[in-house]
Parts: structure tokens; C-alpha cells; sequence
């Protein structure tokens, strides 16, 4: 006869901890890719295309990082939710980006054969994006208002600029990525001089060679730059995916300039206050590493933190409690 083996409460107590450790964080149809080694060291002067002296791209722990940038389709489903909370402008760009318009009903919508575009928005709509999600996409107000960022900390200082909360909350599940994570994602290789010497590549596409503004078709490599035609300067995310960097990140180059979370710190001497910053190259420039900006919109591409084995959880306790059998 089988019967099944008798486990403690206490020896359930410790075993449980072990398999089952935080839960799993959903990606809400984003798609991103794993940024590993952990704790690597951050760019020697070498390695940095346009600002040498800043030391950047180490990161102690490992996070997702979305593989493109948000959308305009990904936006807009989360500009319907906020619009009755919203008290600004309706019309305002760094609500709605270019590309994404409101309709007589009140309703926005994106305008035909932007839905892949991706978006640009203003870095505080970009911090309620991140609350929204990490509350669920929760359709009452309180799930825009804290979570990922405390958005009672969007003031102005006496020169009318913003002051925000520098860094995401403890727990968030999704952010702004720092400047570290944004370049680590697009610019470090575990294997940059060999087998395990790690580094930086100077460009996109795990490569110091400029990269072939140009139509994909045409043997294109980005977006950005001169060499693209005037008539279309916007694309749909991904449209070079032969060009990704080490990590898998597509659109390094291209695309629009994306947000990152404020420095601070050991960089406020030499830009004289602290900064956020945008990286990346838009579609008028060309590719470039990081930069404080003046700008009100940018893109961006969301980090979160590692999902947790919930499904392996499950299947552990499930084990725990039925799955060891022995014959009496």
C-alpha cells in the first residue's frame, strides 16, 4: 500500500523559504531580456564614446530590462486609464507624444501606422507609467500616485525646475533604468577581450565600428544619423534586429533618446546640479552614450527586477506535500 511520507510543520516551515521566494512579477505583454553578471566593474576611460571621465555600467545585482522601447500602442492603453486623473492639459505632447491624439469622445487613440512607433513622453508621465504597472494597471487613482515613484515629490524649485524623487522606491517592480543599468544593457560584455574579460564596447551592436545609418532594406543598420531619409524618420520598433547589443537589446541606436532615472552624487560638480539623463540616439542624430537633457520628452525602455520561480514554488510544495511516496 502507499501511503505518503508525513512532513512537520516545522520541517515545512523550513523547506517552503527555500523553494518559494518573493513572487513573480507579470511583464504585461513588455518584452524583455535578462542582464546577468552581477557585480561587474564599471567603463575604464577607453571604452566611452563621448563622456570618458564618467565612470558608469556597474551594476551589483541582475534585472530585466525591456528589449525595445514603449510604444505608442503599450502607451496609450495607460494614457486611457490616467486621462480622468490627469489635470493638466489634455492635449499636452508629454502625455501623449507625437503620435497619439484625443478623439471628441475623450477617448486617445494613435494615429494610423504609429501603433509601433515608439512613444515620447515627459520623465514624470513616464514615473506614473511605472506606478500604474506595478499597482496592476489598477483603474483607480491611488494606482497611479505611489508605487514605483512618490509622485507627491514632483515640485519645482525656485527656478521653476523639476524636482523629483531621485531614484525608484524600494520594492518597485518596474522603473526608470539608472544610467548604470541603461548602459550596462546596451554596452558591457562579459566577454568583451576573451573568454570571461569583461568591458565595454564604444558603440551599439557589441562593436567600436560606427554603425550604417540607412533603411534596413537598404543594409541600414539605425535609424539615426544624416544618411536617413527625411520622409520617414519614425519606424517601428525593432526594425533592426540584426543590430542588438551584447544583452539583446534592440534599438541601442535609433528609435528616440530614452529616459533614465536622476543622478547624482560624485556628477553634480561637473554638471553643476543633479541631472536626469537620456541616452540613446534619436532619429536626427546620431548614436550616442549619456547626456543630461533639457529636453520635456524622450522615450523609454522600462527595467524590472528578476521574476521570482513562482510555477517552480508550486510545483515544490506541491513535491513537498504528495510527491515524496514510500511502500509500506
Amino acid at each position: 500500500m502507499r501511503t505518503l511520507s508525513i512532513i512537520t510543520a516545522a520541517g515545512f516551515g523550513a523547506a517552503v523559504p527555500a523553494i518559494c521566494v518573493g513572487q513573480a512579477v507579470p511583464s504585461y505583454g513588455l518584452d524583455f531580456v535578462t542582464v546577468g553578471a552581477p557585480g561587474n566593474r564599471a567603463t575604464i576611460p577607453e571604452e566611452v564614446f563621448q563622456t570618458p571621465w564618467l565612470r558608469v555600467g556597474a551594476v551589483p545585482y541582475e534585472y530585466r530590462i525591456m528589449r525595445t522601447e514603449v510604444t505608442n500602442a503599450q502607451w496609450v492603453r495607460f494614457l486611457n486609464a490616467y486621462a480622468p486623473y490627469y489635470t493638466g492639459d489634455p492635449w499636452a505632447l508629454q502625455l501623449t507624444g507625437m503620435w497619439i491624439y484625443r478623439t471628441a469622445g475623450g477617448a486617445y487613440e494613435v494615429e494610423p501606422g504609429a501603433d509601433q512607433w515608439p512613444v515620447e513622453i515627459g520623465w514624470r508621465l513616464a514615473a506614473i507609467y511605472c506606478n500604474w504597472l506595478h499597482n496592476d494597471m489598477g483603474s483607480e487613482a491611488w494606482a497611479f500616485k505611489t508605487g514605483a515613484y512618490d509622485v507627491s515629490t514632483f515640485t519645482v524649485n525656485q527656478w521653476g525646475l523639476p524636482i523629483e524623487q531621485s531614484t525608484r522606491s524600494p520594492g518597485a517592480r518596474f522603473w526608470i533604468p539608472s544610467w548604470d543599468e541603461w548602459a550596462k544593457a546596451a554596452f558591457y560584455d562579459p566577454n568583451r577581450y576573451g573568454p570571461g574579460r569583461e568591458g565595454y564596447w564604444r558603440l551599439p551592436r557589441g562593436s567600436n565600428e560606427p554603425l550604417i545609418s540607412g533603411l534596413p532594406e537598404a543594409g541600414g543598420q539605425t535609424n539615426a544619423g544624416a544618411a536617413m531619409p527625411g520622409s520617414i524618420p519614425h519606424m517601428p520598433v525593432g526594425s533592426y534586429p540584426h543590430v542588438r547589443s551584447p544583452w539583446g537589446l534592440l534599438d541601442v541606436s535609433g528609435g528616440e533618446r530614452e529616459w533614465t532615472e536622476w543622478r547624482d552624487g560624485a556628477d553634480r560638480a561637473a554638471f553643476g546640479s543633479r541631472i536626469r539623463g537620456s541616452m540613446g540616439g534619436e532619429f536626427i542624430d546620431g548614436p550616442w552614450l549619456l547626456g543630461s537633457t533639457t529636453f520635456s520628452r524622450s522615450g523609454v525602455r522600462l527595467a524590472a527586477p528578476i521574476p521570482s520561480p513562482s510555477a517552480l514554488c508550486v510545483l515544490g510544495v506541491h513535491w513537498l506535500l504528495f510527491g515524496r511516496r514510500v511502500r509500506a
